[in-house]
């Protein structure tokens, strides 16, 4: 299911994409906010796999950003697919993400890329953390990922 963050932030909260399903338990602490933030990748493919994110009971809650500069998210996954092969080697999509996350690079929000296509294409230079994905679907990555880097964030935070 899709539905409306309370938390408060730059945007028309009842406009704002959430992911999470209906297995809550009761916590003290206001869910970590995983924004998911769009390069190539279309709203209604990501919706589809994003209601299968993790929330660890209420713990988690995901969005699927609308605003670039989104203060309210504590977490940003940029999920970057490819250009069309059309443009050679250039990557527009790639650019994007990249000025992106070297934007970010000084914030306090955890900013992570993972990027679906022919590694070939990137820019030379990256900023921050890339993950490629190589054929695997982006929605096991994004598993992989919060496993590895999230979690370990939420368990600390007890």
């Amino acid at each position: 299911m899709i539905y409306p963050t309370t938390r408060r932030s730059s945007f028309n909260a009842s406009d704002a994409e959430v992911l999470n399903r209906h297995n809550r338990i009761y916590t003290n602490a206001s869910p970590l906010l995983i924004g998911l933030r769009l390069w190539g990748f279309e709203r209604l493919e990501v919706r589809h796999w994003g209601e299968n994110l993790p929330t660890l009971g209420g713990r988690l809650a995901w969005e699927i950003m609308r605003e670039p500069d989104n203060d309210a998210v504590d977490v940003v996954i940029h999920l970057v697919r490819s250009s069309a092969t059309t443009l050679g080697s250039f990557c527009w999509n790639c650019v994007g993400a990249n000025r992106a996350m070297h934007g970010a690079r000084h914030g306090a929000v955890l900013n992570v890329a993972i990027f679906s296509g022919d590694a070939r294409r990137l820019p030379a230079q990256l900023n921050g953390l890339w993950v490629m994905a190589g054929k695997r679907p982006a929605e096991d990555i994004v598993h992989e990922v919060v496993r590895t880097l999230v979690f370990p964030r939420v368990a600390n935070a007890r």
